[in-house]
């Protein structure tokens, strides 16, 4: 029996109906997906045949998929390796780098300590030994469910000493280093010395002196 083939597309739809020569649809195929469905059961091998046929010929004369093309232009960002987990880096590690790159040597270190003689690498020791022992610390709060990240990078080439994370939010905190002087904390505000005070409120979080 010859079924005349109609494509219908309203609301979203698009399908193919099989009627017969004097007009009723005995079944219809959704183009979207290939599903056939059949109205009248006497004629489902000619409604499947039919359908069947008209669906391969528009996948053949369909344009190509650009999808793949499309994909191959985005940029593409490089697979993470094991020196990209922050959660390695320990505490003070931007200062230790720097330290090994552009400090004293061992004769120099050597010859500064039987000296007495400061440096100007004395300043960034202090630092690091400052960002380890509040490391420590901060470490030890994993068993209340926080977690902190160590000398995170940031821009132009300077580092977030601890990044807080935790139930009460994201915390950065940025280690000093006050030799012999008073140090005051309040909610919002810290003083060095009963100097002016500062806050202790950014916009990255809450960044305490130490």
């Amino acid at each position: 029996m010859e079924l005349h083939i109609t494509r219908w597309k309203r609301y979203g739809h698009d399908r193919l109906y099989a009627n017969l020569p004097e007009g009723p649809a005995v079944g219809w195929a959704d183009v979207t997906s290939g599903e056939i469905t059949v109205l009248r059961a006497e004629y489902r091998d000619d409604v499947t045949a039919v359908l069947t046929q008209h669906l391969q010929k528009l996948d053949e004369t369909a344009p190509p998929n650009r999808t793949p093309e499309t994909t191959a232009r985005r940029p593409v960002l490089p697979p993470l390796t094991e020196a990209d987990d922050l959660a390695v880096n320990p505490p003070g590690a931007a200062l230790r780098d720097l330290l090994d790159e552009t400090g004293p040597g061992l004769v120099e270190r050597g010859v500064s300590r039987l000296l007495r003689r400061p440096t100007e690498w004395d300043t960034w020791r202090k630092g690091l030994a400052g960002e380890r022992r509040v490391g420590a610390e901060l470490n030890r709060l994993a068993r209340h469910g926080w977690h902190v990240l160590h000398s995170v990078p940031s821009a132009n080439q300077v580092d977030i000493n601890h990044l807080l994370i935790g139930p009460g939010g994201v915390f950065s905190i940025n280690t000093k280093h006050h030799h012999r002087k008073a140090v005051w904390v309040g909610d919002d505000s810290v003083k060095v010395d009963h100097g002016k005070p500062a806050p202790t409120h950014a916009s990255a979080g809450r960044k305490p002196s130490e």
